[in-house]
């Protein structure tokens, strides 16, 4: 295995926008994220969300409303615990089968609750992206989020001071994408030479 990196930061900071940068300089991404949207559309598991979160979160062709799963299942930390119960074992495989078989490439997690997760074990250098709580804000409402959605996602995760502290870098994202971009190739250029 190559070098493996945690991203850390809040909901809508940028860790996506991280990872796709990373990707485009050769890491392997794993995100969680993607891993998830294909587990929901498990049966078994979509027959589970079902039943805890009503049947109306269902289509009549059996696919999920994501908005309607995720406004139910962020809005009190109970709710949110059985939905990580019944989607994150699944996820959790799936993430870890795809870094045992990473071979020697180096690898990116964008794992929401990374730092709780088994997967933290192989985690060598944590990269935290902070950014002003403004930004956050647009970026929530982009993605047609309710006013308190990342609020109530982000009260079911580790606090960003937790998130800083365990940090070995951070990158400002606060700036153009090409500023965001200019910080990751240095940090990369970093690490390349500390590996020759």
């Amino acid at each position: 295995m190559g070098h493996v990196i945690g991203l850390l930061g809040g909901v809508a900071s940028g860790k996506s926008t991280v990872a796709s940068l990373l990707r485009k300089a050769g890491w392997l991404v794993l995100d969680a994220d993607i891993v998830a949207r294909d587990v929901v559309e498990q049966p078994e598991v979509a027959a589970a969300l079902a039943k805890r979160f009503g049947n109306d979160v269902l289509a009549p062709d059996g696919s999920l409303y994501r908005a309607v799963l995720a406004r139910r299942a962020f809005r009190d930390s109970a709710s949110t615990e059985a939905l990580n119960a019944i989607v994150h074992p699944a996820v959790r495989q799936q993430l870890g089968a795809e870094l045992r078989s990473a071979g020697d490439r180096d690898v990116a997690l964008d794992v929401p609750l990374l730092l709780g997760s088994p997967l933290a074990q192989h985690v060598q250098t944590w990269v935290f992206i902070e950014t002003d709580e403004e930004r956050r804000d647009t970026r929530s409402a982009a993605r047609d989020w309710e006013p308190d959605e990342r609020a109530r996602r982000e009260a079911q995760q580790a606090s960003l001071a937790e998130k800083r502290a365990r940090a070995d870098h951070i990158l400002e994202n606060n700036g153009t994408i090409d500023d965001l971009g200019a910080q990751v190739d240095a940090l990369l250029h970093a690490w390349a030479q500390t590996n020759t």
